[in-house]
């Protein structure tokens, strides 16, 4: 209600509704009910009973057959335990964050928070350690060579945000997005942490592979441009290759599970839902040239667009009539201009109004 106070109306009412249908009766048991409850409960007790006895005769003859087993596997479990421990920290520390960050901001280590400038920033790392902020203010030098810190980078909705890490590697953060880097890579493997979206120039190392955990997808590369669409909200993960190859995996993947393997134009669709990954061949352009403020569609459904708008101008859309949603839009759009200015492009494209209600509300009609 605090974020959104103009639905609160619509909360309070929810709220009333909810509470009606979870109210319940405290009833008292009738003499019959507990006598046949208390039948079901022995004969409950009984069964596991005898199971136990049964399991016990298949224990002691398993016991010795299990021993070889349990040696066979215990090595590679420990190793794929320790490498996905690594990936369980960096959830810990992304999720420890604040969900309603308003400013882009720069976290290094566990306590030191620095501001951005709002709208566009750029973060230069050197080799070194050193952090040069838009190209003209050095905000950090490590003291120490041998400890790499980790950096956590928050844009939210409304920010956009370029990145050079330590080993020359570009990333692109859009808005309502989190990444989380170390200063400098120092492991046999560059590992960052993705939520949100962001588009990747990766230098290649054949020595030190470059991976992007999302919290249900893992992209494995050597060198290469691609893009990774991993929103919390959204009901996909979106990996779309522009030049290079990449290997991805499901975040939670078991130790034998093959990873799927790109070559460039193709997206790979992961539904959260049902965990299943789909290949498609697409325009790259579609994907990308949001790094440049151009936002490109090809037969995409309007709520498609609305979202993404939503989230580059930190405005709020909502349609009086959810099927027009549905309309499909080919075009592009210079999204840097005024706001006001795209939404008339598109009332024009689509026939239909932006009705503003406040300066973060939009009614389409």
């Amino acid at each position: 209600m605090e974020v959104h106070t103009e639905e609160a109306p619509q909360i309070i009412q929810l709220k009333q509704q909810i509470e009606l249908h979870l109210r319940y009766e405290n009833k008292k048991l009738t003499d019959l009910e507990t006598k046949i409850l208390a039948e079901k409960i022995a004969m409950s007790i009984e069964k596991r009973d005898a199971n136990k006895k049964w399991l016990k005769k298949v224990k002691y003859v398993m016991r010795y057959a299990a021993v070889g087993l349990l040696f066979f596997l215990i090595g590679g479990s420990l190793v794929y335990f320790y490498l996905e421990g690594r990936q369980q920290r960096m959830v810990i520390e992304n999720t420890a964050l604040p969900a309603q960050i308003q400013d882009p901001i720069l976290i290094i280590g566990d306590k030191q928070q620095i501001a951005l400038n709002r709208g566009e920033s750029q973060l230069d790392y050197s080799e070194k350690g050193e952090i040069t902020l838009n190209k003209e203010q050095t905000i950090k030098r490590e003291a120490d060579q041998n400890l790499p810190q980790m950096n956590t980078l928050v844009i939210p909705y409304g920010n956009r945000s370029l990145i050079t890490l330590s080993d020359g590697s570009k990333v692109w953060l859009n808005a309502g997005s989190r990444l989380i880097y170390p200063s400098r890579f120092v492991d046999k493997t560059r590992e960052v942490f993705l939520t949100g979206e962001a588009f990747f120039d990766i230098n290649e190392d054949e020595k030190q592979p470059f991976i992007v955990k999302t919290p249900d997808m893992n992209v494995q590369v050597l060198g290469t441009r691609f893009n990774v669409s991993a929103y919390p909200e959204d009901y996909s993960v979106q990996t779309v290759l522009v030049d290079g190859n990449v290997e991805i995996k499901r975040a939670n993947a078991h130790l034998f599970e093959k990873p799927v393997k790109l070559i460039p134009g193709q997206l790979a669709y992961f539904n959260k839902k049902t965990f299943e990954t789909q290949i498609h061949i697409v325009d790259v352009k579609e994907y990308t040239l949001w790094t440049e403020g151009l936002f490109s569609f090809s037969n995409t459904d309007f709520s498609r667009i609305i979202k993404k708008l939503e989230r580059y101008y930190n405005i709020k859309f909502q349609f009086d009539d959810p099927f027009k949603g549905s309309i499909q839009i080919t075009g592009k759009m210079d999204v840097t201009k005024g706001h006001e200015e795209v939404f008339e492009y598109l009332s024009k494209l689509t026939g239909l109004e932006f009705l503003k209600i406040n300066e973060r509300l939009y009614i389409i009609k």
